[in-house]
C-alpha cells in the first residue's frame, strides 16, 4: 500500500503542474528530465529530492513552504502498535514488514543503548522484557509469543551473506535484567555467539565512551527507524538518514569490537 503522504504530495504536485503544463511529459521537456520520472512522482511511486522539488516550484510557480512542508510528511511514516493490534496481522505483522525490509536492505544496523537490540535477543529475553510488570497494557492487546517468533524468525538475516548487519549496544543493556538473571546470562552468551558470526559485526559502547543524548535507532540503507512503546517512526529524509549515518559510524569509532567486545561482555557476565 502506498503511503498516503505520498499520495497527498503526488495529488498537489499533479494540481500545481496542470495550470502551466497541460501533461507531465510537457513538465519533463521543460525540465529536460525523462517523462517517466515526471509520471512516478505523480503516482507517488518516487519522491522528488529537494533538488527536484525547487525545480518543479519554479516550473509551475507554485507555494514552496506548503510543497516542501508536503515532501517531509512523505519521508515520516508511523506504524502505530495500537493500529497494528487492530488489523488482521497484528502486532507480529509488524515484525514480518521488519523483516521484509530488513532482507531487502544492504546495512542492517541497530543500535540501543539501554537494552539488547531485537536482531540479538533469546526469546527468554524477549519474552522477559514485553511482559515486565508495569506494561499490562502489552499482555491485554499483543500476541506476545507471536511477535517473540517473528522477532526470532528475522533473526534468519544474521546467517545469510550479503548484508553489513551492525548490532551495537551500551554497557547499560548488558547489566540491565529484566526478570531472572540467568536470562540476561543466557542473551550475553548469545551475544558472545553472535560476535563469531562472519555476517555480524557486534559493538559494545562502554558507558565513560557514551554519548548521554543518543537513543536508539536502526538503519536499514536509506531508512531510519526509531521506535518507542506507542510504535516507530520510519524516516527516509536524505538529510536525517545522513545525520544517522554519521552517527553510526562515530559509534563504531569509539566503541569496543571483535575480541575487545567480547572479553567486556564476559566481564559484565562474571559480575551478574
Amino acid at each position: 500500500m502506498t503511503h498516503p503522504a505520498r499520495i497527498r504530495l503526488a495529488e498537489r504536485l499533479r494540481a500545481v503542474r496542470a495550470p502551466r503544463f497541460r501533461s507531465g511529459s510537457a513538465l519533463a521537456r521543460h525540465l529536460g528530465w525523462q517523462q517517466s520520472k515526471v509520471s512516478r512522482i505523480e503516482l507517488g511511486q518516487q519522491l522528488p529530492s529537494r533538488e527536484d522539488l525547487d525545480q518543479w516550484i519554479a516550473a509551475v510557480g507554485a507555494d514552496s513552504e506548503e510543497l516542501h512542508q508536503l515532501l517531509d510528511d512523505a519521508h515520516v511514516q508511523t506504524v502505530s502498535i495500537r493500529a497494528a493490534a487492530r488489523s488482521a496481522a497484528g502486532v507480529p505483522g509488524v515484525q514480518v514488514d521488519l523483516a521484509d525490509l530488513e532482507r531487502r536492505s544492504t546495512l542492517v544496523a541497530e543500535y540501543q543503548p539501554h537494552m539488547v537490540p531485537g536482531l540479538a535477543q533469546t526469546a527468554s529475553y524477549a519474552r522477559s522484557w514485553l511482559t515486565q510488570a508495569d506494561r499490562p497494557e502489552v499482555l491485554a492487546s499483543v500476541d506476545v509469543e507471536g511477535v517473540i517468533n517473528a522477532r526470532i524468525a528475522r533473526q534468519a538475516i544474521l546467517y545469510q551473506p550479503g548484508h553489513d548487519v551492525v548490532i551495537a549496544i551500551g554497557e547499560a543493556g548488558l547489566r540491565n535484567s529484566h526478570g531472572d538473571p540467568s536470562v540476561q546470562r543466557q542473551q550475553l552468551g548469545h551475544l558472545q555467539v553472535l560476535a563469531e558470526l562472519p555476517t555480524v559485526t557486534l559493538l559494545v559502547e562502554p558507558a565513560h565512551a557514551a554519548m548521554a543524548t543518543m537513543r536508539g535507532f536502526r538503519i536499514l540503507d536509506d531508512r531510519v527507524v526509531l521506535e518507542d512503546t506507542e510504535g516507530a517512526r520510519h524516516l527516509t529524509d536524505p538529510a536525517i538518514v545522513g545525520r544517522f549515518t554519521a552517527a553510526l559510524a562515530a559509534l563504531r569509532s569509539r566503541a569496543l569490537a571483535g575480541e575487545d567486545a567480547v572479553a567486556f561482555i564476559r566481564k559484565v557476565e562474571r559480575a551478574l
